[in-house]
């Protein structure tokens, strides 16, 4: 049977992958925005060509934004839940912060 701060480590470990995945994907998702706009102006095709494609694309972009902003409050969740249990003292700069995570001029409640 794992300890709780085993436990707990292998939470952490499989939460920064996802939290990298995430990260990662919308990375790919911008140079695939990108290679898309330059079809559109390094080509003969007309500027409009694609649009369709371009909308889902950034609607699929800010899916993955709110997601990661989803794993943004279960890693608060997480940590405050590890705290509590072991009392042993959160990493600064390693995990977000109570309160609310500023987003694109709005705030959201990490709570």
């Amino acid at each position: 049977m794992l300890t709780v701060e085993a436990a707990g480590a292998r939470v952490a470990r499989d939460l920064e992958d996802a939290e990298r995945m995430t990260n990662e994907t919308l990375r790919a998702m911008s140079r695939l925005q990108m290679s898309m706009l330059n079809v559109r102006l390094d080509t003969d095709l007309p500027q409009y060509q694609g649009q369709i494609a371009v909308i889902r694309l950034q609607e699929a972009q800010k899916q993955m934004v709110d997601a990661m902003t989803n794993l943004t409050k279960v890693h608060k969740a997480m940590r405050d839940d590890f705290t509590k249990i072991t009392g042993l003292p959160d990493e600064p700069g390693r995990c977000p912060v109570t309160g609310e995570l500023e987003i694109a001029g709005r705030n959201t409640a990490l709570g």
